[in-house]
């Protein structure tokens, strides 16, 4: 090779390794708005950008481009170029070659209480053929206002970040402002727990970090180790006692989370963060690098989302956050909603996941294709677990297949192929458990749950309880730290309580408390033992027309109430070999 073209081609690799697109959000709280630009170099005379038509871990188009205000194209010795749209999410503009290009628009925010959260796919605007380019993120904010994100931080410049791609800086979503935080560290590497909203100081931080710690502890010993440099969670606090959502990223996640941070929403954080490696990082090939023009098919989500659950879950009972009942519970919460379903007998948990974008008249959702993955996924997970643990006397389970598949597609390895958990789970079970794969996961019908309990030495069986009931109901803990009371549902028991009374104490145990969660606990501990005709004392706070308070006391008594439905219970005559299974398969270490 010439000497001439040796150095052409020096040029030519340095002008790659130089490809850079960079992006900075400048937070507006006069206006509610962000303001985004993205600079690079053009490579052609013509560029195209485009805003993502969906967002990773929600499979339903959105199309957030509706969003973009005041776009502007600049280019070297031009201020504005003429710039075309050739479809709802798309812009064109001419761009001579190698010269510097920036894009700026501006998009509406939610600027809550001094701080405002951003999600990177309705956010930034990608060059078209270049989002495989690496990235910087610049967030600039007031001196006051700090930046949570889980991109790798740049030391010399603060609150700027790099991502190796597109892909990598759109799935790590930004908190900025003047957010709550705290902090803890596993494995060497930092952990940001992040709280906005006005609830936000209602929120028990101690026990959340506790739960946080746990749940990062335990899910990295069942996978060994942790794929990330820093992780975010990106908490919106609401003002309830339990129940949250939430959306994963590959080092952060989304949540929104109740004040009270109740058992439900403790089981939201131990299901997003296992997506951190299932959805992630073992995935199917349609899941990344992404085609943001478009929902992905993947057949797989029975297994990302829903075997995700059954595994948060499981690992919490496992390792001793909760107890058996709980997660016998959880069974029972998924076998209802999937049974709930007519079309579960028509439609397979792999056509589920793979015609998800065929739902909502082909905008897609984020539940699946006439069934939920969720639940059915949770109980194929279930299923899987079990049969594999019968069919090998205990010697292999479901660990064996999530392990195999994480050991195929860590270290940014490509995805699976579409038939590979069938794969690996016929390789540790042999012929008959590829059949059982193909019976739970490719064909429609009823899941076999209750056949695989008995194998473990458990039954599925109905029966009529008799509960206990209060008489009243409660719309949960409001600004005054007192225990609400929503309705009277008991009259007779209750003829002088009324809406609104705020219940101070039960039985002798005081409802004061700093926080949500510690009122609500204590609400629990009053009323957990009670049984149908006890006593109940209570002293109320009761608001006058002029504002004034007056404290009540008052004594009902408990009433009762039959219900009838499903128990998951121990057999009676469960051989040995069924009851090692049930301890293996609660095991924290099953090998």
């Amino acid at each position: 090779m010439s000497r001439t073209l040796l150095s052409a081609l020096a040029i030519a690799l340095a002008g790659v390794a130089q490809a850079q697109i960079d992006y900075t959000v400048q937070p507006n709280p006069a206006d509610n708005t962000l303001r985004v630009s993205l600079t690079f170099s053009a490579k052609s005379p013509e560029t195209a950008v485009q805003m993502p038509r969906w967002a990773p871990g929600a499979y339903i188009l959105s199309d957030p481009s509706r969003n973009v205000r005041d776009l502007v194209v600049s280019v070297e010795g031009e201020p504005s170029v003429a710039v075309t749209k050739s479809d709802e999410h798309t812009w064109r503009f001419p761009t001579p070659r190698q010269k510097k290009v920036t894009v700026t628009y501006s998009l509406p925010a939610a600027i809550t209480d001094e701080t405002v959260h951003f999600s990177g796919p309705s956010t930034y605007l990608y060059v078209v053929g270049r989002k495989e380019e690496p990235c910087t993120l610049a967030v600039p904010a007031p001196p006051e206002w700090r930046v949570a994100v889980g991109l790798d931080p740049i030391r010399s410049a603060p609150t700027k970040y790099t991502a190796k791609d597109y892909d990598v800086l759109a799935d790590n979503p930004v908190t900025v402002g003047k957010f709550l935080e705290d902090t803890y560290t596993v494995d060497g590497k930092p952990h940001f727990i992040v709280l906005r909203n006005p609830a936000k100081s209602d929120v028990d931080r101690e026990y959340l970090k506790k739960a946080c710690r746990f749940i990062t502890e335990t899910q990295r010993d069942f996978f060994g180790g942790l794929p990330y440099n820093r992780y975010v969670w990106h908490f919106a606090v609401g003002d309830r006692i339990d129940g949250a959502g939430g959306l994963e990223h590959l080092s952060s996640t989304q949540i929104t989370l109740p004040s009270g941070v109740g058992p439900g929403a403790v089981g939201v954080l131990a299901h997003e963060f296992f997506h951190l490696w299932n959805v992630k990082r073992i995935r199917s090939r349609a899941l990344g690098p992404f085609d943001y023009t478009q929902l992905p098919k993947t057949g797989a989500l029975w297994f990302l989302e829903g075997t995700t659950d059954y595994y948060a879950h499981l690992l919490l009972y496992r390792n001793g956050w909760n107890s058996q009942q709980t997660m016998f519970a959880d069974i029972l919460d998924n076998l209802r909603r999937q049974r709930s379903r007519p079309a579960r007998l028509e439609v397979s948990p792999h056509e589920a996941s793979m015609r998800v974008g065929e739902a909502a008249g082909g905008r897609g959702n984020s539940d699946g294709y006439r069934v939920s993955y969720y639940d059915t996924g949770f109980l194929v997970g279930l299923c899987l677990d079990i049969e594999m643990l019968s069919l090998t006397g205990g010697k292999r389970s479901l660990d064996d297949v999530t392990l195999a598949l994480w050991n195929l597609t860590k270290d940014d390895k490509p995805g699976f192929q579409e038939d590979e958990i069938r794969k690996r789970y016929a390789r540790f079970g042999g012929p008959e458990a590829g059949e059982f794969y193909d019976q739970v996961v490719m064909r429609p019908g009823e899941l076999p749950v209750e056949a695989q309990l008995q194998k473990v030495g458990l039954e599925l069986t109905n029966t009529t309880q008799t509960l206990p009931t209060l008489g009243f109901a409660g719309s949960g803990v409001v600004a005054d730290r007192l225990y609400s009371v929503r309705a009277v549902t008991n009259k007779e028991a209750w003829p002088e309580l009324r809406e609104g009374d705020l219940i101070r104490e039960i039985n002798g145990v005081s409802l004061d408390g700093a926080t949500n969660r510690q009122i609500s606990s204590a609400f629990a501990r009053a009323t957990k033992d009670l049984k149908p005709g006890d006593t109940l004392n209570l002293k109320v706070i009761r608001r006058g027309s002029d504002q004034t308070r007056t404290e009540v006391a008052l004594t009902g008594k408990v009433g009762s109430r039959t219900q009838e439905g499903p128990v998951i219970r121990p057999l009676a005559n469960a051989t040995a070999e069924q009851r090692r299974l049930l301890a293996l398969w609660a095991a924290k270490k099953r090998k």
